[in-house]
């Protein structure tokens, strides 16, 4: 029994997708707010991470995160494959 790939492949795609979008209304929020708000965000931001940064919280974090999207991408290439079976070629 082979496993097929396209499930994996439209998990991909559908995560990039939904990041695709989340990018673009977030830009799109700024160009609405303006560049003096944008300016104002990022300062306060900047400020925000000089009296916070901490390596190790900052490691942990992005090991939260990584296992986080590791599981929507899998949870989502399971569901993609339960629905799309591979396709089975004769020798």
């Amino acid at each position: 029994m082979t496993e097929s790939k396209m499930p994996r492949v439209l998990a991909a795609a559908l995560i990039g997708l939904l990041f695709g979008a989340y990018k673009h209304f977030i830009q799109m929020k700024w160009l609405a707010a303006g560049r003096d708000a944008y300016l104002a965000d990022q300062s306060h931001y900047f400020d925000r991470i000089t009296q916070t940064h901490s390596t190790g919280l900052t490691l942990i974090a992005g090991l939260i995160l990584a296992a986080v999207a590791a599981g929507l991408y899998e949870g989502i290439a399971f569901g993609f494959s339960k629905v799309i079976r591979p396709v089975e070629v004769e020798e």
